[in-house]
């Protein structure tokens, strides 16, 4: 074999053994590449202060099963190992939590990957728009065909600066479905009437920055409630006493005379007897008119030597919103 042959087939061979180095490098990149695909999914995905927060692995190429897992909080490690998931509770608004995780597989290979929880929240006042008496302290029913305010306060706070709703973006919406015209900047508030079918709401809120990042998000379902009706004597000394609805048994006793008057709660009404309201009252099942206002009834006793009782009842109706309407009644002992 000639010289210049013998050189020609070692270069062939040093160009071949360096082809084949260089496709094993080339190939161990791309499976670096693909196993570094390490995720971090956290439950619930936008959690508010001093929630519980459940941190979980997931990836395509490795096996995680078999790794080494190592968590760190604030660059503590924590004692578990090997677990795919770990809980932790958030710190309080605008305070970051660093979550770093390491992985050493079985073939040697480590990987590791990080992330930041910075708790932020919105809560949501309900509402309902109906009919309560003037001081009610409690809150009115959200009832068919009625309206219901919803209110989003949120708690949001960047680089530790609390930030004013009029800055953030609020993305509303109903039963799942998007309500675009309602939703935006400073949008911190929506009206919502039902409709029929008469049936529970379910409203979300999320809270957006500039970029369209989620910050913090919550929603709330809004239960169907019936209106309802409370009784009250009114006194000709003290006027309606307020202060004891009249409920299951009204003992009469001597008094020549008693006037009921009745209060609708949670109706579309602007007052407690408006036109649109339709008052039908009955004695023992059997239909009275009175005179007055319609929500007033008054009862007479012509002797108190014979005890007696009877049965009140009165049915309530929205005549322009025939999905509002409710009935009550007490009985009444007359005698002694």
């Amino acid at each position: 074999m000639s010289v210049i042959l013998k050189k020609i087939i070692y270069t062939f061979l040093i160009l071949l053994a360096f082809l084949s180095i260089n496709n094993i490098v080339r190939a161990q990149d791309f499976v670096s590449d693909s196993t570094s695909s390490i995720n971090i999914d956290i439950s619930p995905s936008n959690p508010r202060a001093g929630d519980s927060a459940t941190l979980t692995l997931s990836s395509d190429f490795l096996d995680l099963n078999s790794s080494k897992i190592v968590w760190y909080i604030d660059g503590i490690a924590r004692k578990e190992t090997s677990n795919k998931s770990i809980t932790i509770k958030t710190k309080n608004t605008g305070e970051k939590t660093t979550i770093r995780v390491v992985i050493e597989t079985t073939d040697g290979i480590i990987r590791e990957n990080s992330k930041e929880i910075s708790p932020s929240g919105v809560d949501l006042i309900i509402e309902p728009i109906s009919y309560t008496l003037p001081f009610y302290k409690g809150k009115p029913l959200f009832v068919a065909l009625s309206a219901v305010k919803i209110i989003a306060i949120p708690d949001v706070m960047i680089d530790g600066v609390k930030i004013p709703s009029k800055d953030l973006v609020f993305k509303w919406t109903k039963d799942n479905n998007n309500l675009g015209e309602s939703s935006g900047r400073g949008r911190s508030s929506i009206t919502i009437n039902s409709i029929i079918p008469v049936r529970d709401i379910n409203v979300g809120i999320q809270i957006l920055d500039d970029l369209g990042n989620v910050l913090a998000e919550n929603s709330k379902l809004i239960t169907k409630n019936d209106p309802r009706i409370l009784f009250y004597e009114d006194s000709p000394l003290y006027g309606i006493l307020y202060n004891s609805a009249i409920m299951g048994n009204y003992y009469m006793g001597i008094k020549e005379e008693l006037t009921i008057i009745a209060k609708p709660f949670s109706f579309s009404f602007s007052n407690d007897a408006p036109q649109e309201s339709n008052y039908t009252w009955s004695v023992n099942n059997n239909i009275v008119t009175q005179d007055g206002k319609p929500n007033t009834l008054t009862l007479r006793q012509t002797t108190t030597n014979i005890k007696s009782y009877a049965t009140i009842s009165l049915n309530i109706k929205n005549d322009y919103k025939i999905n509002q309407y409710t009935s009550g009644s007490f009985s009444v002992e007359f005698g002694q």
